[in-house]
This record gives structure tokens, sequence and C-alpha cells, in this order.
């Protein structure tokens, strides 16, 4: 994969970032340049995997619900059903929560994107995500639409993309 010249500055800036943000830790007796490298390789891997997993879900997912729409006309309701029950839920959560569960699960942002929007650390966003995503498996598993174990944001911002 190839990146735009506006994706290559973004690392560019995110490397130095790390450096800065990291100089104390720094070694001065190392290589520099090498840290560079291992930083930028770090983020083009990174971006190529979140963008990877993005197209898989573009072009797997959506084309399998349809396909077992044609065979079970209720599908679609009950897709719409659930994804009503999810967004109610999801309003009711505190706004820094409701927040950071949209931008994470529905926005497809990292952490640290998240952090960056909101000018604050990624631990806060890491604390309100995993507060919020107990909380609507909870009011979920209560109405018994879900188990606790299933990993339901996928399927959350799936319904999200049917119903569009």
């Amino acid at each position: 994969m190839r990146l735009t010249h506006e994706e290559a500055e973004e690392i560019v800036q995110e490397v130095f970032l790390n450096i800065w943000k990291n100089r104390v830790k720094l070694d001065p007796a190392l290589s520099v340049n090498a840290y560079m490298i291992a930083i930028v390789r770090s983020l083009v891997i990174k971006k190529n995997r979140k963008e990877a997993r993005f197209f898989a879900f573009q072009q797997y997912q959506i084309p399998l619900i349809e396909l077992v729409s044609d065979h079970i006309p209720d599908d679609e309701l009950i897709y719409s059903e659930f994804h009503s029950l999810s967004m109610e839920i999801i309003e009711k959560l505190p706004p820094v929560q409701k927040q950071v569960f949209k931008m994470r699960h529905m926005e497809n942002k990292s952490f640290e994107e998240i952090a960056g929007k909101l000018n604050v650390s990624q631990r806060t966003v890491e604390n309100q995500s995993f507060r919020a995503t107990k909380w609507v498996k909870k009011k979920l598993a209560l109405l018994e639409i879900i188990s606790v174990s299933i990993w339901l944001f996928p399927v959350v911002t799936l319904f999200d993309s049917i119903v569009k």
C-alpha cells in the first residue's frame, strides 16, 4: 500500500511528536535514526492494519448480511430494531462517555485520535470507553438481547451501516 503525501506528513509529525514526548527516556548513546525508523515502521503498520480492518468490514461483512437477508425477510426488521435499541441505550450514556463511545465504535477512531480531538489524555479516553462499553453491554444483557460474553461493538457498527 502506498501512502499519500498528507499521510506521510502525518506520520512524520507523529514521529517527531513521539520523540519529543519520550525525550527524557532516550539514551543519547543509541542511534536516533534507528529509533525514528522503528517508530515509522510501527505507525505505518498500525495505519495499514486499521485500513485493512475497515476494508474487510466494508467488503465482506455487509455483503454477507445482504445475502442472509435475501433468505430471511425478517432480518432487516430485526437489525433495525436492534440498532434502535442500541442507539437508545447509547444516548443515555453520560455526555463524555457517549462522545468517546461513538468516536471509538461508530467512527472507528483510535484512543490516540480521540484523545487528540478531545484534548484529554489517552488513558482518560480508555477509561471512558471501558466504562461506556461495560454499561452498554450490561443494558443489552438486561434486555436479554445479547449474552454478556458477546463482542457487541462491531455488530453495532455493522447495524449502523445497514440502517443508513
